[in-house]
């Protein structure tokens, strides 16, 4: 490659993840010269597709979507490049331990018959209970897409009959508690409340798992509210599409350029440089590494107040998510409902949580250091419902776990990997016993490894808790929330920012937004 040192540039953004390139496509709309560095040879961060084992394709990190903007969607024209997502339906199977199962559908009298099945007052119930939430959406929408709410807008959006109370919901329940006011289904009640736990160091009874909740429901995939849908090529044809976009406006975009740090002077960011010695001149530096990385990595403790760099050394960032992925054979045949062909068993997501006080169990083994005996997992089998991810008659299986902690109590995960891995997959077993001899491939990340490959600190899937305390105003840090930092021409564009983590696409284009809007208002002024 030619020597590039000293080029310079409008803006660069550090990281190649959904949210980097969100933020550079934006910009470069708007007639920014700008520049993505990537230290992975792959773009696309913890949002990719690859190839474990030879002709098997799979969502590595993310694996379905929901969430991403409407109006990312609409402004980067991502259709055209190539982003076409289709809603799971059915949404979710759920097999228990007893031989029953539950099936939730797009079909909102399918679900309920289903539920009826366990509970016909929970199934005269559901409507009352998405009407909550529907409510509360409502409330919250408009806040997402600029920087975090200030108290006076938060009063506003929750202004109005039943707004205290939906506040205090939001904010101060646990998910438990919330399921407890509506439903009587020990059964349903394991269902929901998964998505109040996913991707956090939480369980179901922990104050603030309802915000959780709310932030996994909040976007609409084919018109359905809190649906998930399947991208066709995996979750990496998010990013390729974004990129796609980005390039088209302008973006260069280069890969195995690791940013070891920000370079600064007279309190300002004025460029990079690269762990093999180039480095490249900016306006603007827009980070999409979380905010541990970024503050005491990239920029160092030396440029930062003091209480800036506390409060990032007590951010929340070890993760407790394992993602476990699989080649196999023949498709899970389950006891609840039998068969290897492909049938709704297979073709939305795999819920294994028995009950809610399985899921709190296994969050305080995870308290413990200890990998939990019966993790929850989320699973999905793409390949049943598009070709071309597997060889013929072959399968590739996502999961998606909790818990197994960071730091491990006894042991390392390089000692560990491969017995958590075990346990997980023979915890699924115990629904679909010819699942551990299908299993062809495996590949186990738990959080070190997540680190290792994504570089997200501590493994953390959204760049640090979000839970209520670690959003709005307060994320990362209390007293520097928002995008821009204390550095001058320094922003932070990931998932550590305001509204926080999952392939959703409002931090990248937020910075963006700001970055504009500062650059219109002219520098700021002492």
């Amino acid at each position: 490659m030619a020597d590039r040192t000293n080029v310079r540039y409008d803006a660069i953004v550090v990281g190649s993840g959904h949210n980097g390139l969100i933020a550079a496509a934006y910009l470069a709309k708007s007639g920014k010269k700008v520049l993505v560095l990537e230290r992975r040879g792959v773009i696309g961060g913890a949002t990719v597709t690859e190839e474990p084992w030879p002709g098997y394709r799979i969502s590595t990190c993310s694996y379905v979507c929901q969430l991403l903007l409407p109006e990312v969607i609409r402004d980067l024209d991502l259709v055209r490049h190539g982003y076409d997502v289709r809603p799971l339906d059915p949404q979710y199977f759920i097999p228990f331990p007893d031989g029953r199962y539950m099936i939730s559908y797009l079909d909102g009298e399918k679900t309920a018959e289903q539920i009826a099945k366990f509970s016909r007052k929970d199934a005269a119930a559901y409507d009352a209970y998405w009407a909550m939430w529907d409510r509360v959406i409502a409330r919250m929408r408009p806040l997402l897409d600029r920087p975090a709410p200030a108290q006076e807008d938060i009063e506003r959006a929750f202004d109005g009959p039943e707004g205290e109370e939906d506040w205090r919901t939001l904010t101060k329940k646990s998910v438990a508690g919330v399921l407890d006011e509506y439903f009587e289904s020990g059964e349903l009640k394991a269902v929901l409340c998964v998505g109040g736990v996913i991707g956090t160091n939480a369980g179901p009874r922990t104050p603030g798992t309802a915000y959780v909740k709310y932030h996994h429901i909040m976007g609409k995939v084919g018109g359905y509210q809190g649906a998930w849908g399947f991208v066709r090529g995996g979750m990496g044809a998010v990013s390729g599409a974004i990129a796609s976009s980005a390039r088209g406006a302008g973006v260069e975009i280069l890969t195995h350029a690791e940013v070891t740090e920000i370079d600064i002077g007279d309190g300002a960011a004025r460029g990079v440089r690269l762990l093999d010695g180039r480095s490249f001149e900016a306006d603007v530096v827009l980070s999409g590494a979380d905010p541990y990385r970024t503050y005491l990595g990239m920029v160092g403790e030396k440029h930062l107040p003091g209480d800036l760099v506390e409060g990032v050394k007590g951010m929340r960032v070890e993760g407790s998510v394992v993602k476990v992925l699989l080649a196999l054979g023949e498709l899970p045949d389950f006891e609840a409902l039998p068969g290897k062909g492909i049938g709704p068993q297979h073709t939305g997501g795999i819920v294994i949580n028995p009950s809610v006080d399985s899921l709190q169990g296994a969050w305080e083994e995870c308290e413990r250091g200890k990998p939990s005996t019966k993790p929850f997992m989320d699973g999905y089998i793409q390949s049943a419902t598009e070709e071309g991810l597997a060889p013929p008659g072959k399968h590739t299986m996502s999961l998606f776990c909790q818990y197994a902690p960071y730091t491990l109590a006894e042991g390392t995960w390089e000692e560990r990997r491969e017995e958590i891995g075990r346990n997980i997959v023979n915890t699924l077993g115990e629904y679909a016993p010819n699942l551990p001899g299908a299993v062809e491939g495996m590949e186990v990340l738990g959080p070190p490894d997540i680190e290792a490959r994504i570089g997200i600190t501590g493994g953390n899937i959204f760049h640090g808790e979000i839970l209520p305390d670690g959003i709005f105003a307060g994320r990362p840090v209390p007293g520097y929330g928002g995008y821009r930092t204390p550095v001058e021409n320094l922003y932070l564009c990931g998932a550590g920012t305001w509204p926080g983590g999952a392939v959703f696409g409002a931090p990248g284009r937020n910075c963006a937004m700001e970055v504009l809007a500062t650059a219109r208002a002219g520098p700021r002024t002492v």
